[in-house]
C-alpha cells in the first residue's frame, strides 16, 4: 500500500521518512550505507545513500525519483544483511520530495524488495 507525500513525517523512532499510519510487516532499522540503483526497464544508474532498512524493504535518499510501481535493482556496498556487497530487486512503494537544507539528496524513495 502507498503513503501519500502529505502522510510522511519525520519519526525518530523508525524512520525519517516513514508514513504517518505503520503500514510495515516489520521494524525498519537505521543504517547508513552507499547505494546504487538500476532502473530495471531503462538501465540507467544512480549512485544514492540509504537511510533505512528491514526485512522486506529499505528507504534511500537520490538525485532521480523512479515512479511509484517502478521496479529497480538496488546495490548495496556496506550491506546490514550480510558482509558482502548485496544486490536486491525492488518496486518503489513511494517518494517525497525533500528539502536540501535538511537533506544531502532532493528525494526519499521508500522500496519493497521483490
Amino acid at each position: 500500500m502507498e503513503a501519500s507525500p502529505a502522510e510522511l513525517m519525520e519519526d525518530e523512532k523508525t524512520s525519517q521518512y516513514a508514513p504517518s499510519k505503520e503500514l510495515r510487516e516489520s521494524p525498519r532499522f537505521q543504517f547508513t550505507s552507499a547505494v546504487m540503483f538500476e532502473n530495471y526497464l531503462s538501465g540507467d544508474y544512480h549512485a544514492d545513500r540509504m537511510t533505512n532498512y528491514s526485512r522486506t524493504g529499505m528507504c534511500f535518499e537520490t538525485s532521480q525519483s523512479p515512479s511509484v510501481g517502478t521496479e529497480i535493482f538496488i546495490g548495496i556496498d556496506k550491506s546490514p544483511y550480510s558482509s558482502a556487497y548485496d544486490v536486491f530487486r525492488a518496486k518503489v512503494v513511494w517518494h517525497q520530495e525533500l528539502s536540501l537544507e535538511k537533506a544531502s539528496y532532493p528525494y526519499a524513495v521508500g522500496v519493497r524488495y521483490c
